[in-house]
């Protein structure tokens, strides 16, 4: 049975029983066709999911009973957190949604000296992690932060093994986690790489550089393929 997963509010839960947002219940009826008697499955973006039974489609409102619970559906054990240069438009929305789909669980952008662009919208940014959390099926929705200078994320990250990919590493990424296994913060430069003032300054606070191998990517492909390995290493570690 195919699963249709919706964002489920908590003024939405009232113990056993739900009712959806105007939107989540509009995009049920209308798209998905959804019918009373159906199973549904809710998440509510922090750790835990809801098999449902629709009861009730009252006009534009849906509503009906909860059948489980199921905590860090959809979720590692391990914790994997980005910090990634500003990019611009749609690229930066593919970072977004990729690096939620892959589990992360926070996505910090951060100011650098080389970024294009100084804003992001964080209401698109937002509807971009939601949609994309719903999509995969996991229960927690990565927070989004504001855009924060580097030297505040460094303050920030002090007891955080810190590691970025970047061209000039020798290390890989295994070796640079080290027996590290249940959590990573992983910096992602913008697209015109770092300046060497940004990369003394990591250098400064002992942010390990860890290369992923020797092609130069661009930053959103750097994003996705540093979360794929790092979810991989932490996976397979007894």
């Amino acid at each position: 049975m195919e699963e249709h997963f919706f964002h489920l509010h908590q003024d939405g839960l009232d113990y056993s029983h739900f009712t959806l947002s105007k939107e989540e219940s509009q995009h049920c009826i209308k798209s998905l066709r959804g019918k009373e008697g159906d199973v549904i499955w809710l998440l509510d973006g922090l750790g835990t999911a809801y098999e449902g039974i629709i009861a009730q489609i009252n006009g534009p409102s849906v509503s009906g009973t909860i059948k489980q619970r199921y905590p860090n559906y959809g979720e590692s054990e391990f914790e994997i957190h980005i910090a990634i240069g500003l990019i611009k438009g749609n690229r930066m929305d593919l970072v977004l949604e990729k690096v939620t789909e892959l589990g992360v669980k926070s996505i910090q952008p951060i100011l650098l000296d080389r970024c294009v662009k100084n804003k992001l919208n964080m209401e698109r940014g937002n509807r971009i992690v939601v949609s994309a959390a719903k999509q995969s099926g996991r229960c927690y929705f990565p927070q989004l932060m504001e855009p924060i200078e580097l030297t505040r994320w460094l303050e920030n990250h002090l007891d955080c093994q810190k590691v970025v990919c970047h061209i000039s590493g020798k290390e890989s990424l295994a070796n640079s986690f080290e027996n590290e296994r249940k959590k990573g913060c992983i910096l992602i430069g913008p697209e015109g790489d770092f300046s060497q003032r940004e990369v003394k300054l990591m250098e400064q606070s002992k942010v390990k550089f860890a290369s992923l191998g020797p092609r130069r990517l661009r930053s959103e492909t750097a994003a996705i393929m540093a979360v794929s390995n790092l979810n991989q290493l932490m996976d397979t570690a007894e």
